[in-house]
């Protein structure tokens, strides 16, 4: 039955005129200040090169985490992508996610939703997973706990990172599970889009062994982030990116926020100069540049 609330979840209409999914505990809003879409599309697809990704000439398919489904303007944008990019490769997509009541409320009130497409949503609903008529395009559900959840998918070649935030969800912006990330992606062409510009959380990106570039802005985010394997660093996508230099590296030492939740006392020291010895900082004397050594 159509209604504005599902278990910890409401809509929320903006008076720009589109609408968002609210949690209600915490008064987290997805995309609060822009249309999905239009957030999904810039932050997420078009930050990842996703469209020149899937016109690699590949006969593998291009992986994308998408990790917190939420109301799935993320996936949908993904999907819009590869039918309107001339894709050369297929396209599979994971989606993470715990609770899936803020998509049921979507579902439940499509025209606040209009984005949402009717077969792959309710396939995903009511079986987890679906793929488009010639095979090429697949999506998948994963639920639970990301943290576990994370080492059932194939390794990904791009990631929508769109948690909830660490003051909702601590846990999924830590050292450790970037660390575990950058784990499963190690020696891939990796790339990861997230809308949080937190000092806290892009040193734990650089900690874990990411390259970690400032992202366009979103709403009311001044910036958001890309984050990057070494090899993906390395690829001629990554060459115009935006890369933290040494003047945040400054701003990143004199912060009160320098540390992810879980690094205890006893660690910072060997966090502090895990950062500063990163091959992002130490490889570039030149600040709008990122050199790496051969």
């Amino acid at each position: 039955m159509k209604g504005d609330r599902l278990g910890n979840y409401e809509v929320h209409r903006a008076w720009e005129g589109f609408s968002s999914v609210r949690q209600i505990s915490s008064g987290e809003i997805m995309h609060s200040r822009t249309d999905p879409m239009e957030e999904a599309r810039q932050v997420y697809v078009e930050q990842t090169h996703f469209a020149e990704r899937l016109r690699e000439q590949s006969g593998e398919p291009l992986i994308l985490w998408d990790a917190g489904l939420g109301a799935a303007a993320n996936v949908m944008a993904a999907i819009e992508c590869y039918e309107t990019s001339d894709p050369k490769r297929p396209l599979q997509i994971v989606s993470f996610e715990n609770d899936l009541d803020s998509l049921r409320l979507a579902v439940a009130n499509t025209d606040s939703f209009p984005y949402l497409r009717a077969e792959p949503t309710n396939a995903i609903l009511a079986a987890g997973e679906w793929q488009s008529p010639g095979g090429e395009l697949r999506w998948e559900l994963i639920r639970g706990d990301f943290a576990t959840t994370m080492t059932q998918a194939p390794p990904p070649d791009v990631i929508f990172y769109d948690m909830f935030s660490s003051k909702t969800s601590a846990e999924l912006w830590t050292a450790g599970i970037f660390q575990k990330l950058f784990a499963i992606c190690r020696g891939r062409v990796t790339e990861l889009a997230t809308y949080t510009c937190s000092t806290a959380n892009r040193a734990a990106l650089l900690a874990a062994g990411f390259f970690v570039a400032r992202g366009r802005n979103a709403g009311e985010k001044e910036e958001t982030t890309i984050a990057m394997t070494p090899a993906a660093a390395r690829a001629p996508f990554a060459q115009q990116s935006d890369w933290l230099s040494h003047d945040w590296l400054a701003r990143w030492e004199r912060s009160a926020a320098k540390f992810p939740a879980d690094i205890p006392l006893s660690e910072r020291a060997r966090f502090e100069k895990t950062i500063r010895e990163h091959e992002q900082f130490r490889n570039s004397p030149d600040p709008e540049r990122l050199i790496f050594a051969t």
